[in-house]
């Protein structure tokens, strides 16, 4: 332990003076790439560095939550780092030295990259911070703006980005690898911005609302590759992809199933990349699957998928996930689980079906804002509506020390507090694919509604037509007594 923490320190020293010394160069002739880090309020001892297609490397962290990773041979190019339950993207290139700080309490906001090889990463994390940012205005407003004041915005967001990106080229040496994924990091979501206002002017007004565009709205199409190797980790460029193909499936047909296929065969006749196409046509299905109404609906679908999807843990995957929803339509009993509660006593998750109707809901620690909404409107639901029970339950794996203090530090009941004690099995059982999503079931366990969404704005409508229902069971349960 000693020793790695003396090399850990050595390793931090080369790199400041390399800062010092190199000034404008990014790239050095080191034989081996480095990696390494603090990580502040860890969530668990190990980092994951990742490559995709199996390829992970767990790496440990030392007493002083520190860690260092040496990478033999590396292949070059995007790579995800996990610190469990948050991720995020790293450039790697021969010969970096690497360090990364962050705060788990604010994962992306305050990861920081130092070394060699920094100022590249940086630039990513700042794109992706910025649009994130950029993307709420962009619902909130900007999708009421006439097709030319709306490009005349967005070119000017462009603009904006494009003269960082020439600042850091101009300053530092990139190699043509960090040059492309870098400019590709911001040039994707101004493509996307587009894709999602056509979008929402097809969903307003049919395809006819869209004549007033522009000729040259979609000349960026011309320019992209859908099997560009380099860019297929990158988040900016597969969230463009996935929307093009939404939008070149639209039309006027009311029959869903046929538009999705249709969109399943368009992925398939232009995308020839395997991990590109695969990756694509999971997520359509998935979402198919995950909105269909019946097992029928749902396994047409699946047959379809797998007559044009080459990836068997993929097809393993939606396999089992549609088994799963098979498992939870209504007045089907919801699949036992094992619960942790707050003492920590393992339970089963039919004992707390006490009431009429039992509401669960879900939240992760490592989306705050959400679990801090969800626990206000559940709590403010209970009080409406007395003969409904509602139940929070973590989904967070190995987190229960943190969990603990979570519910303290928030004055979260704990009689209504739960957490899963095999997060992944439950979540992917009881389909827990968004964190809004709430499963209503009655006295005897029985499905009323899994696909309840807790911030949707029929969600309360329905709770007043259960809540009915559990006033009436309730009074044939207890009789009044004359």
């Amino acid at each position: 332990m000693h020793f790695f923490l003396l090399r850990y320190l050595l390793t931090v020293s080369c790199i400041s003076c390399c800062l010092i010394g190199c000034g404008s160069a990014e790239n050095n002739d080191r034989e081996y790439t480095y990696f390494g880090g603090e990580i502040i309020n860890p969530n668990t001892n190990y980092v994951i560095l990742s490559k995709g297609r199996g390829q992970n490397d767990t790496i440990q962290l030392d007493r002083n939550n520190r860690f260092l990773y040496k990478i033999e041979n590396l292949e070059e190019g995007l790579y995800f780092f996990k610190h469990n339950p948050e991720n995020q993207i790293v450039l790697l290139e021969k010969g970096d030295s690497i360090l990364i700080r962050l705060n788990t309490l604010e994962f992306d906001e305050s990861l920081v990259f130092t070394g060699d090889g920094a100022r590249k990463n940086n630039f990513l994390v700042d794109m992706f911070l910025q649009n994130e940012l950029e993307r709420e205005k962009l619902r909130r407003t900007e999708f009421q703006l006439s097709p030319s004041y709306f490009k005349k915005k967005q070119d000017s967001l462009f603009n904006l980005k494009l003269k960082a990106f020439d600042r850091l080229t101009d300053k530092y040496k990139l190699s043509d690898l960090a040059k492309k994924l870098t400019h590709a990091s911001f040039t994707f979501d101004y493509f996307t911005r587009h894709e999602l206002y056509f979008h929402t002017r097809y969903g307003i007004g049919g395809l006819d609302a869209t004549k007033d565009l522009p000729q040259s709205f979609f000349d960026y199409r011309k320019s992209v590759n859908f099997n560009d190797n380099e860019l297929k980790k990158l988040y900016a460029y597969n969230r463009y992809l996935n929307y093009y193909f939404t939008n070149s499936s639209l039309t006027d047909s009311k029959d869903r199933m046929g538009s999705v296929i249709y969109k399943l065969n368009l992925i398939d006749s232009l995308v020839q990349h395997p991990y590109i196409k695969n990756n694509l046509l999971r997520r359509v299905t998935t979402n198919f699957l995950l909105e269909s109404k019946n097992n029928n609906d749902s396994s047409r679908m699946l047959k379809h998928y797998l007559s044009v999807s080459s990836n068997k843990k993929s097809q393993r995957d939606l396999k089992k996930l549609a088994r799963a929803i098979s498992k939870l339509r209504p007045n089907n009993i919801l699949p036992e689980q094992d619960l942790i509660t707050s003492e920590g006593e393992i339970i089963k998750l039919s004992s707390l079906f006490n009431k009429s109707i039992t509401a669960l809901y879900f939240w992760s620690m490592d989306k705050k804002e959400h679990y801090i909404k969800a626990h206000k409107k559940a709590s403010y639901l209970s009080a409406i509506y007395p003969d409904i029970d509602f139940v929070a339950i973590n989904t967070d794996d190995e987190q229960t020390k943190n969990w603990l203090k979570t519910i303290k530090r928030h004055r979260y009941n704990p009689n209504t507090e739960y957490e899963f004690k095999y997060p992944k099995c439950s979540s992917e059982e009881l389909v827990i694919y968004s964190t809004d999503k709430v499963i209503l079931v009655d006295r005897e366990g029985k499905i009323i509604n899994a696909k309840a969404s807790l911030f949707s704005s029929v969600f309360e409508k329905q709770l007043m037509q259960y809540a009915r229902l559990a006033i009436l069971d309730h009074k044939k349960s207890y009789p009044i007594k004359k």
